[in-house]
């Protein structure tokens, strides 16, 4: 990649929108008053429902691969997910679902009412080819996981990221996270808003702000990526798409899908992404939170990153479900026609 003189770069670098929200760049500080509205609680009608859809299920023998919308309906969950919605397109970009009775469903029953909650929510997509196409476990793998890009299939620490959805031409838009069984020490999940980044980086050192809206190459995971496309995917760090700025980032990623594309890293690349993983580390710019058993983290993944610190390894250990969807009220939605025209104009 060749890089254009510091003038030519500093014109190239797009400015944040107006209409990216405000709202979006906080510091841990700013959410101290807020505490409780980042978390939404579950009615009691929700909970009579969700009751009602696995006893549905149960009695048709549906799993999880098998049910469908209209097999499990949350009229009561409905109501209030335009506002859920908000919180994730408008303002902080994530918030904490609690109400879930975490010692009265069994595993197979958490994975169909996660992924039910998450049908209201966006479009749930599939995380594999031929596995994880509804979600994916989150837990330590041991010896079974030998793709150094899945880190969360190790109970290591895992650096900020963005889920990137190689499969598909579009990254999820949201991520979600639901709590089967937590972790006996650690696995505290961390977030942290892009808008914010941005700022950081544009006050700090806005001669690398060019740098980050450049095209780099990740490498795909194993069990994400089509065998005839090849071992990367392109894609910028921070770009604007349809006035709002998104991130995509994962360092374990892009080194070595540099090194793969035959393009590897250049010395001001590499000190940009160093710098950072600097910010990205920085505790007054970071929401940390310990997910209890029953509760659901779900986030905007195109306008922050999420990390997870170190865990106690072990069977019996930390367990979550892991959903991507997209938004099926803002862009082309789930409408073939506006896909096509979206990724293939």
């Amino acid at each position: 990649m060749q890089l254009s003189s510091a003038s030519e770069e500093a014109q190239s670098t797009p400015a944040v929108p107006g209409t990216d929200p405000a709202t979006r760049a906080w510091r841990r500080s700013d959410l101290v008053a807020e505490q409780d509205a980042l978390f939404y609680e579950l009615i009691d009608g929700a909970k009579a429902e969700i009751a009602a859809g696995i006893g549905f299920a149960n009695a048709n023998g549906l799993t999880v691969d098998t049910v469908e919308q209209q097999d499990f309906r949350i009229p009561s969950f409905a109501r209030d997910v335009p506002d859920l919605r908000k919180k994730l397109d408008e303002e902080r970009g994530f918030f904490i679902l609690r109400g879930l009775d975490p010692d009265r469903w069994t595993e197979p029953e958490a994975e169909i009412i996660s992924w039910a909650l998450c049908n209201y929510l966006g479009q749930p997509m599939r995380q594999g080819i031929a596995q994880d196409r509804r979600f994916f476990t989150v837990a330590d793998k041991g010896a079974a996981n030998t793709d150094p890009t899945r880190i969360g299939a190790s109970p290591k620490r895992s650096a900020k990221h963005s889920d990137n959805g190689c499969l598909e031409a579009r990254p999820p838009c949201y991520l979600a996270l639901y709590c089967f069984r937590s972790a006996v020490e650690g696995g505290d999940n961390t977030i942290i808003s892009a808008r914010n980044v941005y700022d950081t980086i544009k006050a700090e050192r806005p001669d690398l702000l060019p740098l980050y809206f450049h095209t780099y190459d990740f490498r795909a995971p194993q069990a994400h990526v089509w065998p005839s496309r090849g071992p990367t995917i392109r894609k910028p760090i921070l770009e604007i798409v349809g006035g709002e700025l998104h991130i995509h980032y994962a360092r374990v990623m892009i080194e070595p899908g540099m090194e793969m594309a035959g393009t590897p890293l250049t010395d001001q690349q590499r000190e940009a992404l160093d710098y950072l993983d600097d910010v990205l580390d920085r505790p007054e710019l970071n929401f940390q939170y310990t997910l209890k058993a029953g509760e659901f983290l779900v986030m905007n993944n195109l306008a922050g990153l999420h990390g997870r610190e170190a865990f106690a390894a072990g069977s019996g250990g930390r367990t979550l479900k892991r959903f991507w969807m997209w938004r099926r009220h803002i862009g082309p939605g789930t409408d073939p026609v506006a896909l096509d025209q979206e990724e293939f104009a």
